[in-house]
């Protein structure tokens, strides 16, 4: 008989931890059943039912992750960021242009003017969103309140690649709140409810698996097992390494920790998880980051 049934797991790990976490590591186990079905044929009609039913979980919780951490509003933050990032490289282009001509000293020093703002408030198209966004602010702010500034951005010719500029930044900033704001409306509640509805399938499918280890054919389901057993010590001692619970055991053992009960009960999920991890959260980040030309994208990777 098989000892390591399964009956530790990280049942009680996972349900405290981020939705990326938690919904992946069930995607994991659901991969592990279809897989081993070539090897089976089929499971008996209790296990057949009961993974559907786990199966119809998972699949829900994964939808309803992905819907609330991607926005149509994407797509138009990226095509402002763009327009901001042009401009802000013609209004440079501009600045060199004039401040590298000695020809006309007035228009010179307006170049070199404009140059040394944009270098003060060190404008980088190749920064988030967030930053990039800042600074683009506090550069405008600053041209806004100088007339100085307005008159050599003027004498060079540029009002009108510093107009665009302004509108563009300001476009990105209320896509960006817009943005946040829906994804805070997203129901969380229903998250939460999904999450249990996992929680519960997954802990019936082990009892029955377990169930059937012990009375069926034992060595149809040794492999099975043996692989799922190894995947709970994988999630415990590298995903959740560092996140304050030890794990202990050997590398085809288990780790002595509550057997989870069908009802789904317990802590209430958190929002966020651990850091250190293989891949990072892609929960909703209050200060996504931004790419458009030459920027990078510090939230999820959003269609």
């Amino acid at each position: 008989m098989l000892s390591n049934t399964l009956q530790a797991n990280p049942y009680y790990k996972i349900r405290e931890k981020g939705h990326d976490y938690h919904v992946n590591f069930y995607l994991r186990v659901k991969g592990r059943f279809e897989s081993y079905l070539s090897t089976f044929g089929t499971y008996p009609a209790l296990l057949q039912a009961q993974l559907t039913c786990f199966n119809n979980a998972v699949d829900g919780e994964d939808n309803f992750f992905k819907a609330t951490t991607a926005s149509e509003l994407t797509g138009n933050i990226k095509d402002w960021d763009t327009k901001r990032d042009n401009n802000t490289s013609s209004l440079r282009a501009m600045g060199e242009a004039f401040a590298m001509n000695p020809g006309d000293a007035a228009k010179q020093q307006a170049g070199q003017k404009v140059l040394d703002m944009m270098k003060l408030y060190k404008l980088n198209i190749n920064d988030n969103y967030e930053l990039q966004g800042s600074r683009t602010l506090q550069f405008c702010q600053a041209v806004d309140a100088d007339s100085a500034a307005q008159q050599a951005i003027a004498a060079i010719g540029a009002t009108a690649f510093y107009t665009a500029l302004k509108e563009a930044n300001e476009q990105c900033r209320l896509l960006i709140d817009q943005r946040n704001a829906d994804r805070a409306a997203a129901s969380q509640e229903k998250m939460v409810n999904l999450r249990k509805a996992t929680d519960n399938e997954y802990a019936h499918l082990l009892m029955i698996t377990n169930a059937y280890a012990l009375t069926d054919e034992q060595q149809r389901y040794n492999t099975l097992l043996q692989q799922l057993i190894e995947d709970v010590n994988y999630y415990e001692k590298v995903v959740f390494a560092g996140s304050g619970s030890s794990a202990s055991g050997g590398s085809g053992g288990t780790t002595p920790t509550p057997t989870p009960t069908p009802d789904g009960g317990g802590d209430t999920p958190s929002d966020g998880g651990d850091t250190p991890t293989p891949t990072p959260d892609p929960t909703p980040d209050p200060t996504p980051g931004g790419g458009g030309n030459g920027g990078t994208d510090d939230g999820t990777d959003e269609s």
